[in-house]
């Protein structure tokens, strides 16, 4: 049967003989009062204790109840683990603060082409050096003996572009 023809079934195929329901319940009770159909069943082979729906919730409380007590066995806390690793962990650092005094390092141990370095990457403006520095702590005196050789000057206006020499 094709899918697009379901639509159009209007009856089930199954079909009831009539009154069937009105009769039923009578018919039924009609049988079961009739020996005849009971007849190979007189005897069906089981047989139950006496007093057995009587006594059969005690008998499964009492095979479910043990006496004996399971050992409880006690884990090591974490706490305690806790307190282990952070005495160890005191140790270690003190051990490393106090033997390992072979790198100083300051501000004066620091190469001076690694600072220019690190301050040339990152692109300040000379703006954003003038703001670092305070006037009272620069006076003219402080530019007053100071001597640049001729290679000094020669090197910095060879490197230096033009466009940076004029000002707006």
């Amino acid at each position: 049967m094709k899918n697009k023809n379901l639509h159009h079934i209007k009856s089930t195929g199954l079909k009831i003989p009539d009154h069937y329901f009105e009769s039923f319940e009578t018919d039924f009770f009609e049988r079961l009062r009739e020996k005849e159909t009971f007849k190979g069943i007189e005897n069906p082979g089981f047989k139950l204790p006496n007093d057995y729906f009587d006594t059969v919730d005690n008998t499964i409380l009492e095979k479910l109840k043990t006496d004996t007590e399971t050992p409880v066995i006690n884990l090591k806390p974490k706490r305690s683990f806790y307190y282990i690793a952070g005495i160890a962990a005191s140790f270690l650092l003190f051990f490393s603060l106090v033997f390992n005094t072979k790198n100083n390092i300051s501000f004066d141990t620091v190469d001076t082409a690694i600072i220019e370095g690190y301050l040339y990457q990152e692109e300040y403006t000379n703006e954003d050096f003038a703001s670092l520095f305070v006037t009272e702590d620069i006076s003219e005196t402080d530019f007053i003996d100071l001597n640049i050789s001729e290679e000094t000057l020669d090197q910095y206006f060879e490197n230096i572009e033009t466009e940076d020499l004029i000002f707006e």
